[in-house]
């Protein structure tokens, strides 16, 4: 073979691979596939393939199988979608960093925590609500979405559904109902591995110390509760572990974004939770209580620095009469900001 010939073979299949290595998984398909759905019935229940459709359903599946990174990078920017919100204010839970991020997103309120159920719930808006419950280890709250989901969902079925079914009763102990699932998922291509690692009795180590981890999340009693008493929920949870972080994360920061400030003092410990966030919030219940008092800012350990820029801000707020414009371009990404101006969409 000559040279010629052995580069131009070369340089096809150079070009092969960067184009394999370029493609994009499709959610879309994947969802279809993965709910046995024909080509209409897609188009009817979800609509056309575009942008916004991919990148709703690529966040269930991706936070499903605790891609989080992949969530964080879909998410990133300034998507202005209660889902995307959802699902970037998950993704910074699990890394530790809700609170420090909280104000650099949109924020849907208390939505952007948790995804309420009603009347205009939409089908992959009750799939998603089991993410965040499934997380902190309110095992009812999570099962019970996902059947909903699956209610809710064209020809009463899907694989998400199925894999968090199984996963809440392997949590739960509930072996025999986890095997139903398992078996109804072998079925699925591409399903294989997840089942064989999660069946009782092989599971995987990986799967073991994740189920492990899961159970030390349950709680230790029942409570009676509506479907959007949150706090509650986030308060039984950590008395049953006070070691629940991202439990502890949300209770704090749902305080914030409903703007309930008595709540969150009672809630916050200043010397275990710390967060620029935090001490803004501190900042407003002690200014609207007139309790700026140096022990208060020592009690709280606010810093000089975040003292400073409140007066800075409320200096600015008198100065500009209240204009909204001049306090964004500075402090934008404060919850000073946010508490003062950003208001709930009644529509």
């Amino acid at each position: 073979m000559s040279s010629v010939k052995r580069f131009s073979i070369y340089i096809f299949l150079l070009f092969s691979l960067m184009s394999c290595s370029d493609s994009k998984t499709s959610y879309y398909r994947i969802w279809q596939e993965g709910h046995h759905l024909s080509d209409s019935l897609m188009i009817d229940f979800y609509g056309e393939e575009n942008e916004a459709i991919e990148n709703a359903l690529g966040l269930v599946l991706e936070a499903l199988d605790g891609n989080w990174e992949k969530v964080e990078e879909m998410t990133r920017g300034s998507r202005k979608s209660e889902i995307a919100a959802y699902y970037h204010n998950l993704a910074m839970a699990m890394k530790g960093c809700l609170a420090d991020s909280l104000m650099y997103y949109y924020q849907p309120f208390g939505r952007g925590l948790f995804m309420p159920i009603g009347d205009e719930s939409t089908q992959l808006k009750i799939a998603a609500r089991s993410e965040a419950w499934y997380r902190l280890g309110e095992m009812t709250m999570a099962e019970h979405a996902a059947m909903l989901a699956q209610s809710f969902s064209p020809g009463h079925y899907g694989v998400p559904y199925l894999k968090r079914l199984a996963e809440v009763n392997l949590v739960t102990g509930q072996e025999e109902a986890a095997k139903k699932y398992l078996r109804l998922l072998s079925k699925e291509p591409g399903c294989e591995k997840w089942v064989s690692d999660r069946m009782p009795g092989q599971q995987s180590e990986e799967v073991k110390e994740h189920l492990k981890k899961m159970r030390s999340l349950l709680p230790t009693y029942d409570i009676v509760h509506g479907q959007s008493q949150y706090r509650d929920v986030l308060k039984n949870l950590l008395a049953s572990n006070p070691d629940n972080q991202l439990a502890r994360q949300y209770l704090l920061c749902y305080d914030l974004l409903i703007k309930d400030l008595g709540s969150f003092i009672k809630d916050y410990d200043p010397m275990r939770d710390r967060s620029r966030l935090y001490d803004e919030a501190a900042l407003i219940y002690l200014a609207l209580h007139n309790e700026v008092t140096p022990q208060n800012l020592s009690h709280f350990r606010i810093s000089r620095e975040v003292f400073q820029d409140f007066n800075d801000y409320d200096n600015l707020y008198v100065l500009s009469k209240g204009a909204m414009a001049p306090l964004q371009k500075q402090y934008g990404n404060t919850y000073w900001f946010f508490y003062q101006y950003a208001k709930r969409n009644t529509k």
